[in-house]
């Protein structure tokens, strides 16, 4: 059987966020004090007694949405319920449950699905925060679980009690292992379709999409199977160049992003092919370069192209992004769902590529042969370089030591020239290489 589905759902700005983040023990739900931050679902996975599981955070439950936007976000959470395995009420343990609280554990009496209610903030226990919490046993949930997602209290006691219920759906089932899942980042600009495409493969509306850009605040990560690849699909908020502000949630999110960049495997970065390319892609693509990750560039919307502008910009890229002149590029289209299995494909193969070894009977047999065409000459005030030997001394990304005599020798030229021939040798497309020049002891 898969890993279960805890989901976290209450009413906006109830801490669901902090709890999400204080369980996991890292900062992956973006928390803001602005109520209704988080908008879409996003997924971490943990471990308690032996059980591994899924949380999901999701937005705040608002009764009666406004705009086209806010419908969208609360039938996030509607699937987000209707897929767990378990579902997490939380109220806010400071304030007397109102009519909106009462509507939702009615909601949730009515779905039939396990449920635990979890009386949040309770900072500091004494007489009168626990007679206040405890008023919410009128909502006909049971006991509420009194935590406080700041300082970490009561939160032991609560996953044990998740764990106990998820035991009683699960008895004697084996658990996925998920060590051979592959991280991909969708990383670009904001409303240029990450999530779009997110939703294209999935075959559902499991993320928020809206025509407003900025929708995903939080970098959501779901996973996905396909042809027995295992993936962990993580979508992120837009990155722009320049934010209005310092201190404002987009810009949070923003920089959320640039963090996962650093946790995952390959980097999806896509592009819009409705609008032109900018310094603000490029900005992008200099962040996955300086952060050694594999990477594949996805060519999105191009259904709005005809077969010669697609043309044109393709022959505009390695203009634009001469530092990622290694990655593969793909024309897709989320809406026709075109070209995803080519895209899904590129990102395994570039995985692969990044954990390749070469054997140092290859490298030796390589130098003598590309030293035999192409000695590098010698530079101004430096001595003759000698290139004595290349080893490999790591992988993801590959990474290689290359023993000379005087390192500051050996021109930028002739080491841009040796990068080329050796990937026409080896390959490793789609993942940068990190050959390092070190003087002969």
């Amino acid at each position: 059987m898969s890993i279960p589905i805890v989901a976290i759902i209450g009413l906006p700005n109830t801490g669901k966020s902090t709890f999400f983040n204080k369980v996991l023990g890292m900062r992956k739900a973006l928390t803001y004090p602005e109520a209704g931050t988080t908008r879409d679902r996003h997924f971490g996975l943990t471990s308690w007694n032996g059980l591994d599981f899924y949380l999901v955070d999701t937005a705040g439950i608002v009764q009666k949405p406004g705009s086209e936007l806010e419908k969208n976000v609360q039938k996030q959470t509607a699937i987000a319920k209707e897929e767990a395995d378990l579902i997490l009420l939380v109220v806010d343990g400071k304030t007397s449950p109102g009519n909106q609280d009462f509507a939702i554990a009615a909601d949730l009496k009515r779905s039939k699905k396990p449920q635990l209610l979890v009386a949040n903030k309770i900072d500091v226990r004494n007489a009168k925060t626990e007679s206040l919490a405890s008023e919410y046993v009128k909502l006909g949930l049971g006991k509420p679980f009194l935590i406080s997602s700041v300082n970490g209290s009561g939160i032991g006691d609560l996953l044990d009690a998740i764990v106990e219920k998820l035991r009683e759906e699960i008895v004697n089932s084996k658990q996925e292992i998920e060590k051979d899942r592959i991280k991909i980042a969708f990383l670009g600009k904001p409303n240029v379709g990450k999530s779009s495409l997110i939703n294209a493969l999935l075959k559902s509306e499991r993320l928020l999409v809206h025509e407003k850009a900025g929708t995903t605040r939080s970098a959501v990560d779901i996973p996905f199977e396909y042809r027995e690849q295992k993936f962990l699909l993580i979508d992120t908020a837009g990155i722009k160049k320049k934010w209005k502000q310092e201190a404002d949630v987009e810009t949070a999110a923003a920089f959320q992003s640039l963090r996962v960049l650093n946790q995952t495997d390959v980097a999806l970065f896509v592009l819009d092919a409705s609008v032109a390319l900018d310094a603000a892609d490029q900005a992008i693509a200099a962040q996955i370069v300086e952060a050694n990750k594999s990477a594949v560039v996805v060519v999105n919307k191009t259904d709005l192209l005809t077969k010669e502008e697609q043309k044109k910009l393709l022959d505009r890229l390695p203009d634009y992004f001469s530092q990622l002149w290694w990655a593969p590029v793909v024309l897709a289209a989320a809406l026709q769902k075109t070209n995803l299995d080519i895209m899904l494909k590129l990102a395994i193969d570039v995985y692969n590529q990044a954990q390749k070894q070469i054997s140092q009977e290859e490298l030796d047999d390589f130098l003598e042969k590309i030293l035999e065409t192409s000695m590098p000459g010698k530079m101004f005030d430096q001595k003759a370089p000698k290139l004595y030997n290349i080893k490999q001394v790591g992988t993801k990304p590959p990474t290689f030591k290359f023993i000379v005599n005087f390192p500051a020798a050996v021109a930028p030229a002739w080491k841009k020239i040796f990068e080329k021939q050796f990937r026409l040798k080896f390959g490793f497309e789609g993942t940068p290489i990190i050959i390092n020049y070190v003087k002969r002891q």
